[in-house]
C-alpha cells in the first residue's frame, strides 16, 4: 500500500547505451551520470538470504500472531505475507514468462497511478484471504528459489530497467533488483514491528538496500534549481554508515565523491531513520528527531524524498 509499501511495477524493457563511469554517478567529462552500471553486491544472493530469513521468521509464528495488525494500514501479518506472495507471482509471470496481465492505464498522473496501484494490491490481498498461513508460507518457499534463478539470469549491468522514483531514464538492472530486495526486506521489518521484535539492521543486506534507495534523491533534487557547486551532504551513522554528497552541475543534481564549494544543506540520520524515511516507514512523530539543516527548499526535499510509489508521510 502506498503509505508504507515500496511497491513498484515499472519493468519496461528499454534500450540505453552505457557510457562507462570512473566513479559512481559521474561521467568521464564530469557531468552528472545516473546510477553506475557496476552492481554494489551480488543481489540475487542477498535476495536468497532474505527469503530464508523471512521463512525462518514465519516458522516461529503462533496462530495468534498471523492476525496481528502491521504498519501497513488495514493489513495483518498474514495480509503482508499474502502481498509478498502476490508480488512474487507477478514478477515470475512478467520476468520469466513475459506476461503482464494488469498494465496500468495510459495517461495516468502520478497521484492517479498511486491510487490505481493501491487498488490493484488490495484486490489481490482480498482475494488471497482464502489462503491459509501454512499455504502462504509453503508458496513463498516455492516462489523464492525460482525468483532467485530468474534474477541470476539477468545482466545486472544492462541499462534496460525502469524504476520510476529514480526518474524517467532507464537504469541498470541491478537497481531494479535492489528495489525488489528492498520490498522484501522492508516488509519483513514491518512484520518484526507487528510482532514486537527489533528491526534487523545487519549491514548486509541493508547497506546494499540503502545504496539503491539513495538514487531517489537526484531525481527529486532536480526540481530545485541551484548554482553549480551547490552541495547537500547526507550522513548516515550506525550499523550502516555512509556519506552521500549531492552536487549541482549544469542544472542537475548528482552524487559526487567530493563536495562542491557551496555547502547549502544536509542531514545527519541514523541507519534506522534513513531506511524508514526513504521507505515511508517513519511515523510523523519520528520526523521531530531528524537532524536537518540548511536551505529550507532542499531540507524539504530530503524530508519528502521516498524510494517508493506513494504519497510521503510528512
Amino acid at each position: 500500500m502506498s503509505a508504507s509499501s515500496p511497491a513498484e511495477t515499472n519493468h519496461r524493457p528499454d534500450l540505453f547505451r552505457n557510457t562507462g563511469e570512473r566513479v559512481a554517478g559521474v561521467r568521464h567529462d564530469g557531468r552528472v551520470q545516473r546510477p553506475p552500471s557496476e552492481p554494489p553486491a551480488d543481489v540475487p544472493s542477498l535476495f536468497d538470504r532474505e527469503r530464508a530469513d523471512l521463512l525462518d521468521l514465519l516458522g516461529t509464528l503462533a496462530d495468534a500472531d498471523w492476525p496481528r495488525p502491521t504498519p501497513c494500514p488495514g493489513w495483518t501479518v498474514l495480509d503482508v505475507c499474502r502481498h509478498l506472495l502476490g508480488g512474487d507471482l507477478v514478477l515470475l509471470a512478467a520476468r520469466r514468462d513475459g506476461h503482464r496481465g494488469t498494465p496500468a492505464p495510459a495517461g495516468l498522473t502520478e497521484p492517479q497511478f498511486i491510487d490505481w496501484l493501491d487498488d490493484l494490491q488490495l484486490e489481490w490481498v482480498h482475494a488471497a484471504r482464502r489462503l491459509s498461513p501454512r499455504l502462504v508460507r509453503e508458496l513463498l518457499a516455492w516462489t523464492g528459489p525460482r525468483l532467485v534463478d530468474e534474477l541470476r539470469r539477468e545482466d545486472p549491468r544492462a541499462r534496460t530497467a525502469g524504476v520510476s522514483w529514480t526518474g524517467p531514464e532507464p537504469v541498470p538492472v541491478w537497481l531494479d533488483q535492489v528495489r525488489e530486495l528492498s520490498e522484501q526486506w522492508i516488509h519483513r521489518q514491518q512484520l518484526l514491528q507487528a510482532l514486537g521484535r527489533p528491526t534487523d539492521v545487519r549491514r548486509s543486506p541493508l547497506a546494499t538496500i540503502l545504496d539503491g534507495l539513495r538514487w531517489a534523491y537526484p531525481h527529486r533534487f532536480d526540481r530545485v534549481p541551484a548554482g553549480d557547486g551547490a552541495t547537500v551532504v547526507i550522513e548516515v551513522a550506525g550499523p550502516v554508515s555512509a556519506t552521500w554528497r549531492l552536487v549541482a552541475a549544469g542544472g542537475h543534481w548528482g552524487f559526487r565523491p567530493e563536495p562542491g564549494p557551496d555547502l547549502v544543506a544536509g542531514a545527519r540520520l541514523t541507519t534506522e531513520q534513513a531506511w524508514r524515511l526513504l521507505s515511508n516507514n517513519l511515523p510523523l512523530a519520528g520526523h521531530d528527531g531528524l537532524d536537518l539543516w540548511g536551505d529550507a527548499r532542499l531540507v524539504d526535499v530530503i524530508r519528502r524524498t521516498r524510494a517508493i510509489i506513494g504519497t510521503p508521510v510528512v
